[in-house]
């Protein structure tokens, strides 16, 4: 039977076809709007631990890039309260090449990662990335996605530099301790470069001490690299107030002329300089041994040498310090077996793929 025969019969006009098969159309879109998978908003304040716990892949991975879903597929239905429109909430796709998988299993090579992710002021350094970025990607699968364990709050993190190839130490250490060690874990090549600026991710979940993290950032002031060394001094020269900027000394010219402002001993705000009082003063004013022990690595060689005194008065056997004071102050290196002394120069390696 034709079209035209079978339309006579259903008492169907030749020119009711067309809307007929508009109102199909619109009710498959419909169809396909209702059976598109499901992620839901979540913006839950949490502990590194609690966001560890919610995810099903843990991996490191660099951004390919970034695409805005189609509303019509993926339903969007955010709580009233972070946005009057929930229009103005799109879903951020990020095509992935991971690197290495921390927890969890995934044998692909790239898969994308959904987020929740709003336009004009929601948009901001706590969950904004960016093309070739390599973070840390905490993902649990929803509905057959991946899709980040928190939205708005960042739940991806920078990664220092790269590319990275595992976490140091074992099961028998903290998840976060061997993260965080991770970040430090830098190739001894000459042309490495830090691809995120800051430092600040490095220590996620608060697993390393600051006297650690300093030990950490002394040793890659020793980087072969100039982009890794001028950014650990300056980490160092940021230190408020504790004159942890002796690394200054050992820049090159070329590598004092990155380093803006020059000399920068980090004092804070309404703090008298660490010479205006003995160390007696401020060894009494923070009893904080982890204090103490940075006090003992201060740049000033008199002060240096008093609270060295006055460390082994307090904590006779405790040799994690910055003693002798005529010494240089301890600085260490990441390995496969964790931080370890960094007793010489950057010693050399293989080169990273």
């Amino acid at each position: 039977m034709t079209m035209r025969n079978y339309t006579r019969q259903a008492g169907v006009s030749k020119s009711m076809v067309p809307t007929a098969v508009r109102h199909l159309l619109g009710f498959a879109c419909l169809l396909l709007y209702g059976c598109g998978p499901r992620l839901t908003f979540n913006t839950s304040q949490m502990t590194y631990d609690e966001m560890l716990k919610r995810s099903s892949l843990v991996f490191v991975g660099v951004i390919e890039k970034h695409h805005i879903e189609p509303r019509p597929f993926t339903l969007i239905d955010p709580p009233e309260m972070y946005s009057p429109t929930p229009q103005s909430w799109k879903i951020m796709r990020r095509e992935i090449r991971i690197e290495s998988v921390l927890r969890g299993a995934e044998s692909r090579k790239v898969v994308d990662v959904y987020e929740f992710f709003g336009q004009g002021p929601t948009v901001g350094d706590w969950n904004s990335t960016w093309d070739g970025e390599r973070a840390l990607f905490l993902v649990q699968l929803e509905n057959g996605r991946y899709h980040v364990v928190r939205d708005w709050w960042r739940s991806i993190f920078p990664i220092t530099s790269g590319p990275k190839r595992g976490l140091p130490l074992d099961d028998s250490h903290p998840f976060w301790e061997r993260v965080a060690l991770m970040s430090f874990w830098i190739e001894p090549r000459s042309d490495t470069r830090i691809t995120y600026p800051e430092f600040r991710y490095n220590n996620l979940g608060g697993a390393l001490s600051q006297w650690r993290t300093i030990k950490l950032e002394r040793g890659l002031v020793r980087h072969p690299s100039q982009a890794v060394r001028v950014a650990a001094c300056r980490e160092l020269m940021s230190i408020s107030g504790w004159s942890q900027d002796e690394c200054w000394d050992s820049l090159t010219d070329s590598d004092r002329a990155l380093v803006p402002g020059g000399r920068n001993k980090g004092f804070a705000v309404g703090r008298p300089s660490l010479q205006e009082h003995g160390a007696e003063f401020w060894w009494t004013h923070y009893p904080d041994r982890d204090i103490r022990r940075i006090q003992t690595a201060v740049s000033d060689r008199r002060l240096r040498a008093e609270f060295c005194k006055l460390y082994a008065r307090d904590y006779p056997g405790d040799h994690d310090n910055g003693c002798p004071a005529d010494q240089p102050p301890p600085a260490t290196i990441v390995t496969e077996h964790g931080d370890v002394p960094l007793l010489g120069p950057w010693p050399s390696g293989p080169k990273s793929e």
